[in-house]
């Protein structure tokens, strides 16, 4: 039995490039634990990894979502569990690796088995926060489910819709049907890393991948996206940092340089948050400002032999 290894952090910390140096020097195969790079339609603006990298070591769950798909931390769940278990049959390391906490948490702690919701129900809350905006929404959500809307972290419309979408459908609140978790793999599975460098690093590095995204064919990525879905404003996808203010800049909504500060500044601000999650909720993880291969690998022989 090999354990699962996981290399979680905040956008732009490098975990991607530290994932493919793991997975070389192990023996390993990766699988994306990210909630936009599961899109098919955005490779560039959600950071994917490139087809040089992808044909190094095998790589999975990335880009196969159309970005029309409302998807869940439970549809990835149900997607991994059989990934990783494929990849520990074959005698392989799964290297789990992603900024989307949650996913991680649902993997290990519990999911929640929440009935299915009707599109429509959907569609309708999404609707309302594009044309009534996000503010008038909240004010629902705070009357109906208080307490999962002190938890949202700041103004995110996909996870408000999850909320009043859940309650709405089954009358019961989101943190209800959380109660009953169970975990699919035990946390004495797996060895868990957080990259968290110094916050200073990682704004200068957001601000010139963004730049790098943007010149290296980002605006055109999202031009083809602006031409697919066209005003559809439901799309879980087109609210993705980055993209987001890209369409708005196509729309003739911002003029391209403040479309560009305007992404840059959200994403720091997207990161931060992600920083303040992870020291929260993967305090019992391995915390470091970079990962040291060595490090890993005398961790793996260790629980190998233990």
């Amino acid at each position: 039995m090999k354990p699962v290894l996981c290399i979680a952090g905040p956008t732009a910390s490098g975990k991607s490039g530290a994932a493919l140096t793991l997975a070389k020097a192990v023996d390993g195969e990766i699988v994306n634990t990210d909630a936009l790079q599961v899109y098919s339609d955005i490779r560039i603006l959600s950071a994917r990894p490139d087809e040089v990298d992808m044909q190094a070591v095998p790589h999975h769950l990335y880009g196969y979502v159309s970005g029309a798909t409302h998807y869940s931390g439970g549809q990835w769940v149900r997607e991994a569990l059989p990934t990783i278990l494929d990849i520990l049959a074959r005698g392989k390391y799964p290297i789990l690796v992603g900024g989307t906490g949650l996913y991680f948490k649902s993997l290990f702690e519990g999911l929640a088995f929440i009935p299915k919701i009707e599109p429509a129900i959907i569609q309708d809350i999404d609707a309302r926060i594009e044309s009534e905006g996000i503010n008038s929404v909240m004010a629902e959500a705070r009357r109906l489910d208080p307490i999962g809307t002190a938890r949202l972290q700041g103004q995110d419309p996909q996870r408000l819709t999850r909320l009043l979408s859940v309650i709405k459908q089954t009358g019961r609140p989101l943190h209800f049907w959380q109660e009953n978790t169970r975990p699919q793999i035990p946390v004495a599975y797996a060895l868990r890393y957080v990259l968290m460098p110094p916050r200073e690093r990682l704004y200068e590095r957001i601000n010139s991948r963004f730049e790098a995204m943007v010149t290296g064919g980002g605006l055109d990525e999202a031009r083809a996206v602006f031409e697919h879905y066209g005003s559809d404003g439901t799309a879980p996808m087109l609210k993705a940092i980055g993209l987001s203010h890209l369409l708005r800049h196509l729309k003739g909504e911002l003029i391209y340089d403040r479309a560009i500060e305007l992404a840059k500044r959200d994403t720091r601000r997207f990161a931060k948050r992600q920083m303040t999650w992870f020291r929260n909720q993967c305090a019992n993880w391995n915390h470091k400002e970079e990962l040291n291969i060595n490090m890993i690998k005398k961790d793996i022989h260790l629980w190998e032999h233990s």
